[in-house]
């Protein structure tokens, strides 16, 4: 499966629709938005005819979403979380943790702001950074993952490249 992953849209509706219209160009059947702001996306399932799982960060107030929760795709095991409850800021190490205890074989995370990928501890992290406020040098970014061979592959977007 197509899986469409996106973080920290902040209300920035055009990023938003930017994203999805590439989610739906790339085949996208699944988006995992991972907070900071869910409303932005909650009905975008309707429009894009596309299944969307949240979770809610720290500037999600009164959010439905819980901070995290497992999903699990053609078999592989995802622990989705905005990240502020793990102090990604300054580790991966709760996250691994985390996600090993649930038996997941892929951590997805926001908060920072920055776009991450890569295995550490035989976990995938990704973190597609933020689709409207990026930081630390990095551009506006969404990320892709593809399940189909069996195993998590990953790619992160820059939304200013994407021609949609």
């Amino acid at each position: 499966m197509i899986i469409g992953v996106i973080s920290d849209t902040h209300r920035n509706r055009g990023a938003v629709d930017r994203a999805f219209q590439f989610f739906q160009e790339k085949g996208a059947k699944l988006v995992f938005c991972l907070g900071d702001v869910c409303q932005d996306v909650r009905d975008r399932d309707i429009e894009y005819d596309m299944e969307v799982v949240c979770v809610a960060g720290n500037m999600d107030f009164s959010s439905p979403f819980p901070t995290q929760r497992v999903h699990e795709v053609d078999g592989i095991r995802f622990l989705l979380t905005h990240g502020h409850t793990f102090a990604v800021h300054y580790s991966h190490r709760h996250l691994i943790e985390e996600a090993k205890q649930n038996q997941c074989q892929v951590a997805l995370y926001g908060h920072t702001h920055v776009p991450f990928n890569a295995q550490e501890h035989g976990i995938l992290m990704l973190n597609p950074g933020s689709a409207s406020e990026p930081r630390g040098g990095s551009k506006a970014a969404v990320a892709i993952i593809d399940t189909r061979t069996g195993k998590a592959e990953a790619q992160v977007f820059w939304l200013e490249d994407i021609k949609v």
